[in-house]
């Protein structure tokens, strides 16, 4: 199979390829390694490999897998997966050994025939929209080399949106689903809370914020993986009930007018540039001219949830490397953290148990408040992000000169829409709906109420069939094939 035969299949139609015997499974896993190893020195996606068992995983791969023989990628964050180290790209980790076995959702993957090759590059501890971590180094835009293909999933959206995969893991505690999906033009979606499981041994991760999920180019990917991946594991804090029908057949449904809210401006008051604002509302043009209603929505004050979301998610990396200590056997030298992750031990070793309470019930505030002002609406629209991707380097968390006023409001900055669904556990998915003057992807942001991940589905399939988007390569991507 050449270059330009895979990466014309998304991973639905990689699996039919190989369930039909067109093409095997070892074949697929050898064209996604030639293209990780032409593509990765310029992109810096993929920060690990076992390229040796994935063959061998190939070569006995079960053809009645829903997705056999799909290559894939692992995002260096949350989920165990056996065989491959798990480093949050945090250099006090980098002596890790291997895991030996799979978290829950890791098992599902295998479960399901893909085929897993190896890691994806994220900030330290994904705690950035960039992917530059100092230990890892930079990942790049496959759109335009210069600019970062967001975080913190950067690494896989970079991979997937240069063809190395066709879809791969990412995590989402504050938009690193949406955001990257925005900056390499694919399908983001973050889950309804409680969908997908969380860990090998944890209940909720990031205060109940963080979802996984994948980032892929088609709609109908998306929901495969949700497929084959939903479902609560044991330890699960939260209630799940299962959707009656596979989220795949949302693909197909009728689509009924719907009344939507639109924003362009954030919770706290951030704003969308004007290309991304014109983007807007080309979009909420387009959309009214199918048949539904749209109608401009201004979130509520106790939206603005910036500072407890931030000591949540501070205390949750503190918290994670307090277990890590028993494992390394010792905690981490300051010289081995970036400036951020020092920052969020600092608030959380400062805070009471009390003001992490309070923050929580902040967030429960804006729930209530959000759901109700959302309660006349079907879906909100807003950009996944205020601009476009910053250029490398212009966001920094990470060195001895770091300003940490200057990192939140660029970081908070560019990406303000996403973090409040993250609180309120709603789904919310990027889509592809729109690009810059220059050719770059800019994102849109469609939210649901809480569980209704299939209206997302069902809406993402309709706008995709009406303006496809999957054959819209990044400029790198297309010059490799």
């Amino acid at each position: 199979m050449d270059a330009q035969d895979y990466v014309a299949y998304d991973a639905a139609g990689l699996s039919e390829l190989v369930q039909r015997g067109e093409v095997s499974a070892l074949e697929l896993a050898d064209a996604a390694i030639e293209r990780i190893e032409a593509l990765n020195g310029r992109l810096n996606a993929v920060v690990e490999t076992n390229y040796e068992a994935a063959r061998l995983a190939a070569r006995d791969a079960d053809l009645a897998r829903p997705l056999a023989g799909v290559p894939f990628l692992a995002k260096d964050m949350d989920t165990v997966v056996a065989g491959l180290r798990l480093t949050a790209s945090c250099r006090w980790l980098s002596r890790l050994p291997a895991a030996t076995v799979d978290a829950p959702l890791a098992r599902r993957w295998r479960d399901a025939g893909l085929t897993i090759l190896g890691r994806t590059n994220t900030p330290e501890w994904a705690e950035d929209f960039v992917t530059e971590p100092t230990w890892r180094g930079a990942t790049a835009n496959p759109w335009d080399l210069a600019r970062s293909p967001g975080g913190s999933s950067g690494g896989a959206a970079a991979a997937v949106a240069s063809g190395m995969v066709p879809v791969a893991h990412a995590t989402d505690s504050g938009g690193s689903i949406r955001v990257p999906a925005s900056a390499c033009g694919l399908v983001g979606l973050k889950p309804s809370r409680g969908v997908t499981p969380v860990g090998l041994a944890h209940d909720e991760l990031a205060g109940g914020f963080d979802v996984s999920h994948v980032l892929s180019r088609t709609v109908r990917d998306s929901a495969r993986l949700l497929d084959v991946t939903a479902g609560p594991d044991a330890v699960s804090r939260y209630p799940y009930a299962r959707h009656p029908t596979p989220y795949v057949e949302a693909l197909a449904a009728p689509l009924r007018p719907l009344k939507i809210g639109y924003a362009a401006r954030a919770p706290g008051g951030a704003t969308a540039t004007a290309v991304v604002g014109d983007a807007l509302e080309t979009v909420v043009r387009q959309l009214a001219a199918a048949g539904h209603s749209l109608v401009p929505y201004a979130f509520p004050a106790e939206a603005d949830i910036g500072q407890p979301a931030a000591l949540i998610w501070m205390t949750a990396i503190a918290e994670e490397i307090a277990y890590y200590e028993a494992v390394v056997g010792g905690p981490p030298d300051p010289a081995e953290l970036e400036a951020v992750t020092r920052e969020c031990l600092r608030v959380a070793h400062g805070a009471t148990a009390v003001d992490y309470v309070r923050a929580r019930r902040a967030c429960t505030a804006a729930t209530r408040a959000v759901v109700e002002s959302m309660g006349a609406f079907d879906l909100l629209l807003t950009p996944t992000t205020a601009s476009l991707p910053p250029r490398t380097g212009e966001i920094d968390g990470r060195s001895a000169t770091t300003d940490l006023v200057q990192w939140a409001a660029a970081s908070y900055g560019y990406a303000p829409f996403t973090e409040l669904f993250n609180a309120t556990g709603q789904p919310a998915i990027s889509l592809p709906l729109a690009e810059s003057p220059d050719g770059l992807p800019i994102g849109m942001q469609l939210v649901a109420p809480l569980g209704a991940d299939a209206l997302l589905l069902t809406v993402a399939a309709h706008l995709e069939r009406e303006r496809p988007w999957a054959s819209r390569l990044a400029a790198l991507a297309a010059s490799f094939l």
